[in-house]
């Protein structure tokens, strides 16, 4: 039997490293909006790190941008690419005010700060939040396969599908209210710089509230993709 033209450990590697790479850039994500929680320092650290794992999934990712030019743009990749630009856009900005205005990690390089430039790196870090969750949402069922290739999955459980279904909604729940707990109207048109946290909450809620608003963008989007297909919109 011929072997097939892809070696299956490089891709189980592949598969891999992009899912802990996501898994690890998410988390921190939401632990670079706890700024006034875990401190300046930390908060640039992170942020570097972000960076890092930035370059690192777009260069695992490469061949899209390969691919961008070829090909018919169909609803799908069109949504999709759109959601892509504007990240990286979104990302860009966050990045370049964060390293300007850094006063720790990159203090040597001496670039000029202000509040016009941290005005812009905290709207566009509370834009990345609904956007990082719709890219994911797009991306949910492949992510979905990929798990699912990893543990081995070849089966569908109707309980295990019940429960994950439940604990969706719940989260989309949590996310809702946590959006009017997080004023994330004003934080995302009227500019509001000061993410308040009051000292006798937990850290920990915190990011469950981050989380859950992220988490209400995922499954919007997601299921937005099921009822377009649902609707026989060409998604080839």
């Amino acid at each position: 039997m011929a072997s097939p033209p892809w070696d299956v450990s490089a891709l189980i590697g592949i598969l891999t490293a992009r899912i802990i790479i996501d898994l690890v850039m998410t988390i921190l994500f939401l632990f670079a909006y706890a700024y006034r929680i875990i401190g300046d320092i930390a908060h640039e650290w992170v942020g570097v790190s972000i960076f890092a794992l930035f370059i690192a999934h777009n260069v695992i990712n490469y061949r899209w941008y390969k691919n961008i030019g070829k090909g018919a743009y169909t609803v799908r990749r069109v949504i999709m690419t759109t959601i892509n630009a504007l990240l990286t856009l979104t990302l860009t900005t966050l990045f370049i005010t964060g390293f300007m205005h850094s006063r720790t990690v990159l203090s040597f390089l001496n670039l000029p700060g202000g509040m016009v430039l941290r005005q812009i790196h905290t709207t566009a870090a509370y834009w990345g939040l609904p956007l990082i969750g719709v890219h994911i949402g797009l991306h949910w069922g492949m992510i979905i396969t990929e798990i699912r290739k990893l543990l081995n999955i070849n089966s569908t459980n109707p309980v295990r599908t019940i429960i994950a279904r439940i604990l969706a909604v719940a989260l989309v729940a949590f996310g809702i209210w946590s959006s009017f707990d997080r004023d994330m109207f004003s934080e995302l048109f009227l500019g509001f710089s000061f993410d308040y946290w009051p000292k006798e909450r937990p850290t920990i809620l915190f990011l469950a509230e981050k989380l859950s608003i992220m988490g209400v963008y995922i499954f919007a989007a997601y299921y937005a993709l099921k009822i377009l297909k649902r609707r026989q919109v060409d998604f080839r």
